[in-house]
């Protein structure tokens, strides 16, 4: 297991649009893909959860990546995080 902590820097935080393309690269991810925010395990695969979550902009949260490319599969969600602006 993997993990970074970040700050949503997208001004409107993790809405549909966002939140879509952050599932969309996670399911291009062999590992699990996990968002930890406000002592909440979200599935990063499942558009629902995230929204659910309701995360504002400046929001910290910990990606967490399991799994056998756990490293490459971590710089790629945050690779995806850093461009959702």
């Amino acid at each position: 297991m993997v993990s970074k902590v970040v700050t949503i820097s997208n001004p409107s935080g993790l809405h549909i649009r966002p939140a879509g393309i952050l599932v969309k690269a996670a399911e291009h991810c062999s590992s699990r893909v996990e968002i930890i925010y406000d002592y909440n395990i979200i599935n990063g695969r499942s558009l629902l959860n995230i929204l659910g979550a309701c995360i504002p902009s400046g929001a910290q949260i910990e990606l967490r990546c399991t799994g056998p490319e756990e490293e490459k599969d971590l710089a790629a969600m945050l690779d995806t995080l850093k461009h959702l602006e």
